[in-house]
């Protein structure tokens, strides 16, 4: 064949350009029907197994083999146009040289460059149209959009398309879940969810109602039915969690949402939640009820500010209440507790009432120790005469301690008023065999005189040491100017 430079032979590189459309039309010019097919077969095989594996999430990997299969098929065309004109030089002929290959070779690789276009357009078509859907909160009809953006349009070659699609989807995902927690009343789940959902870079619905508002609301309302459920006569970390969060929510929803008409409705909401959280302070269950109030502490009442001088009003009243609910069932370390509270959170409560709270921890205390002295048995103190009687307006009691062991005489009489008092043991003193004669036991000993009020006293005198003995006990009525003398002393096994 007569000598031809590749890139000197005009068909080969009409062939060469034709092929830069990718669909073998070089091959079509030269009438290589061969070629043509093999050209044609494989570009669509690449192109459909393209779409498959995802090209636009592998650009690296499917642009240089699509790139590498054309310029296979550009340089194969250069040889196949040479040998094309090396047989017309060998007949004679001389190969005609036209414009025609080169325009409509332009056209073609503007046609292919235009299909590549027109599929990310209509990707970018179909995912707008799936961000609609989803902006208005239909995410069954855009998941499926979105799907078919990220399944059909691989060759749009567009990997922000593709990520777009599946941010798109994964975000309706999340908006379809808190959807339908909302539904199943699920409150607290779907407040996780959305909160991931607006934290997500595909979301595309905003809430333009107060929907998210409505949903704090409902879940506000929810845990105070269930802490009110839950709740049985005592304060739980559990109960008091409940109703505390709830509180927050109520003024979440004041402060973030006060536009929205559930905020609106928060005042009357907390108003509800107090009444419920604290229902024993009006069934005057009064230390249950103190518990209850003491729920809401360091808690903001700003959307319902009557709340918080309620608060402020009951509190204390329950305490004091409490504490004598307390004396009166014999719980004197606790109120205790409570006369501290209130004489450290309320110091100018009700401080006279106070003070005599105090007054009957006090006697309360004494009774009790009287109460556990009587346990082995008592010596009646009731037949005790008054020594001598006068018009004085107290009452005058003298014991002499006639015993060696330390003498001890407690009374808790009228309004609570109580005391008691402590005679040294009489060093020289014995323990008596049998009850001593005449006033022989008010020769020796130290003498106690307490002076008191006339009224009705219960009275104790024992000794310290007296673990199993039986104290000298009991109730009288003591009369003004009235004077009592006797003495202390201890029997053998007594």
């Amino acid at each position: 064949m007569p000598p031809l430079g590749l890139l000197k032979s005009r068909t080969g590189l009409r062939v060469a350009l034709l092929n830069l459309s990718g669909v073998g039309a070089g091959y079509f010019h030269l009438r290589s029907w061969v070629f043509f097919g093999i050209n044609l077969a494989v570009t669509v095989g690449l192109l459909v197994t393209a779409a498959l594996m995802g090209a636009a999430d592998d650009l690296l990997v499917w642009v240089p083999v699509l790139l590498g299969w054309i310029l296979v098929t550009v340089v194969h065309g250069l040889f196949a146009g040479r040998r094309h004109d090396r047989r017309l030089m060998a007949r004679g002929e001389e190969p005609t040289a036209t414009g025609k290959p080169v325009v409509l070779a332009a056209c073609l690789v503007v046609v292919m460059a235009l299909s590549l276009v027109g599929v990310w357009q209509t990707g970018e078509w179909r995912l707008r149209v799936a961000d609609a859907e989803h902006a208005k909160g239909d995410c069954d009809t855009a998941i499926d959009t979105y799907e078919q953006v990220e399944g059909g349009f691989q060759l749009s070659m567009s990997p922000s398309l593709m990520n777009r699609a599946r941010a798109g989807a994964e975000a309706c995902e999340i908006l379809s879940r808190a959807q339908s927690d909302v539904a199943n009343e699920a409150y607290d789940h779907a407040l996780e969810s959305y909160t991931d959902y607006f934290a997500h870079a595909g979301a595309r619905w905003e809430d333009t109602d107060g929907s998210i508002a409505e949903i704090h609301f409902d879940y506000a309302a929810q845990l105070a039915a269930d802490a009110d459920e839950s709740y049985s006569g005592t304060v739980t970390d559990e109960v008091s969690e409940a109703f505390r969060k709830a509180q927050e929510t109520y003024a979440f929803i004041a402060d973030d949402f006060a536009d929205t008409p559930s905020a609106a409705q928060v005042p009357d909401a907390l108003v509800e939640l107090y009444d419920l959280a604290t229902g024993d302070y009006q069934a005057e269950n009064w230390c249950s009820a103190f518990d209850q109030i003491g729920m809401f502490d360091d808690l903001a009442w700003d959307a319902a500010p009557d709340i918080a001088e309620r608060i402020e009003e009951e509190r204390p009243d329950a305490a004091l209440n409490c504490g004598w609910a307390q004396v009166d069932s014999g719980d004197l370390d606790d109120a205790d507790a409570t006369v501290e509270f209130l004489e450290a959170s309320y110091p100018d409560y009700e401080a006279d009432d106070v003070e005599k709270l105090t007054k009957h921890i006090g006697a309360g205390r004494i009774e009790q120790q009287m109460d556990l002295k009587t346990i082995f048995g008592e010596s009646s103190i009731e037949d005790m005469s008054p020594y001598s009687t006068g018009n004085g307006d107290k009452v005058v009691i003298e014991f002499t301690n006639n015993s060696p062991e330390e003498m001890h005489f407690m009374f808790v009489g009228p309004d609570a008023v109580h005391g008691e008092e402590f005679t040294e043991a009489c060093e020289g003193c014995e323990v008596y065999s049998s009850p001593p004669t005449g006033n022989s036991c008010f020769d020796e000993g130290e003498v106690m005189k307490v002076e008191l009020d006339p009224g009705e006293y219960r009275l104790m005198i024992t000794s310290t040491e007296s673990g199993f003995g039986k104290p000298l006990h009991g109730t009288k009525k003591l009369k003004a100017g009235e004077t009592y003398k006797s003495c202390y002393y201890k029997m053998e096994n007594s």
